[in-house]
């Protein structure tokens, strides 16, 4: 095979796969659905849908530099740092609060970012919120204060399906996921 037949197989290649990848992505479906008392809402969007409205996101956000966690406002940058000694560490639970009515556990468990948390109130959630490390590499892959929306659902879009949050409580229950179908499982 002469080496002008050998380009022209391999630029072949190259588009289908391509082709085959953002037939993927755009085959994902995310998922949302909240079950409470005498409330229900499912939402189902195609991701592809959810990703050309990233920009929007970004523009609702424009202006909000700062990020409230608990009783303390953390700028982007600031959530930044904290993620790349976290993405650079070890396996591991990085942060525990544990007070009289809740505990939380943040860390890094194989390929993804994990935040678990427990309400001990009568009303008690339990928390369980996985995203993959590199969706959240994406997300702050902007500089200054901007987060990146749009690289985050790509990010997302070439994981594939998986589970995301889900949330039990007493009269609630909330899970978010993304899989190929466009009905809920």
């Amino acid at each position: 095979m002469n080496g002008k037949k050998f380009f022209g197989m391999a630029l072949l290649a190259a588009g289908l796969v391509g082709t085959a990848q953002r037939a993927a992505a755009a085959d994902l479906w995310l998922h949302i659905d909240v079950n409470g008392k005498g409330e229900q809402a499912n939402i189902n969007l195609p991701l592809s849908m959810v990703r050309n409205m990233a920009p929007m996101l970004e523009e609702k956000g424009h202006g909000r530099k700062r990020i409230h966690v608990r009783d303390k406002d953390l700028s982007v940058n600031e959530l930044r740092q904290a993620w790349r000694e976290i993405a650079n560490g070890p396996d591991a639970n990085y942060i525990t609060v544990k007070d009289q009515d809740s505990d939380v556990h943040i860390g890094k468990q194989g390929d993804y970012l994990r935040l678990k948390a427990k309400d001990r109130g009568p009303d008690g959630e339990n928390v369980d919120l996985k995203i993959p490390l590199d969706v959240v590499a994406a997300l702050f892959s902007s500089d200054g204060d901007e987060l990146n929306f749009n690289a985050a659902l790509e990010a997302l879009a070439r994981r594939g399906e998986g589970e995301l949050l889900t949330v039990n409580g007493n009269d609630e229950t909330v899970r978010i996921w993304i899989d190929s179908r466009a009905d809920r499982r």
